[in-house]
């Protein structure tokens, strides 16, 4: 029998908060680095970007003997190859993802799903509230906020009461944070998340232009956001995307198998 894995996305209503680089960040880092096993469903249909990043990446090695060198030697350290990106309409994603498992010949511990930037039909919805577990991204700045808490407080409460979802949590994080927000400011929103009961994780992830960092076409240089590579050691050194995973790890009860 193989194991149910756990359905995670990063979901927001604002777009540009992250949710597409924290799920091809967190999707690299488990499957390269954590030694797990982990599949994508990318539903921010019909553009699919993470779908279209794959496909771009492959072009870029079959033409860069760098970054073709680097993958195969890391693809003969961990023993499997990259992870599977499947594309779908959001309100078809739950039976697709089961019917990719199915065909499956060995198990995931993770399938990650990257939602449209907008929640604004039954299906998305339903999908949505079919995750085991959905973190939140979450920009320094009152329209990100108050889209953000317009739709997870409503959410949040219908969890309250209906104990038949499959969603147990949403937890919430600040991205994109830089030394000129006030902390006051912060603080203020922070006493908002917490009078309404809404998770708020404990990681901060900084503003930082290597969140956008991908293969170069034709030189070497380190690469930060990749499906088929995992963050450069170097360039996760202040970027807290390690916490982040460690975190998410510890929420969702997972250990790593490296």
């Amino acid at each position: 029998m193989k194991k149910e894995p756990l359905f995670i996305a990063f979901s927001t209503q604002k777009g540009g908060v992250g949710k597409s680089t924290f799920t091809v960040l967190v999707a690299s880092y488990l499957h390269y680095l954590k030694g797990l096993n982990v599949a994508v469903m990318d539903c921010d249909y019909p553009q699919c970007s993470v779908y279209d990043m794959r496909k771009r990446e492959i072009r870029q090695l079959e033409t860069n003997l760098h970054y073709q060198s680097k993958a195969i030697a890391l693809f003969d350290s961990l023993g499997k190859q990259t992870y599977p990106i499947v594309c779908a309409k959001p309100e078809e994603a739950i039976l697709k993802a089961r019917e990719f498992l199915a065909g499956e010949p060995s198990g995931y511990d993770v399938v990650f799903f990257d939602l449209p930037g907008t929640i604004n039909n039954d299906g998305v919805i339903s999908t949505f509230m079919s995750m085991d577990y959905v973190f939140v991204p979450m920009a320094p700045s009152r329209m990100s906020m108050e889209s953000t808490l317009s739709f997870i407080i409503p959410v949040n409460e219908l969890l309250a009461e209906r104990k038949d979802l499959n969603l147990k949590t949403i937890h919430l994080f600040w991205n994109r944070v830089d030394g000129r927000i006030k902390r006051e400011w912060l603080e203020h929103y922070e006493g908002v998340i917490r009078q309404f009961g809404l998770p708020l994780m404990q990681t901060v992830i900084p503003q930082s232009v290597r969140y956008d960092k991908e293969q170069s076409i034709e030189g070497s240089d380190a690469v930060f956001l990749s499906t088929i590579f995992p963050a450069d050691k170097n360039l996760l050194k202040g970027s807290n995307l390690d916490f982040l995973v460690n975190e998410i790890m510890e929420i969702i009860h997972l250990n790593p198998q490296l």
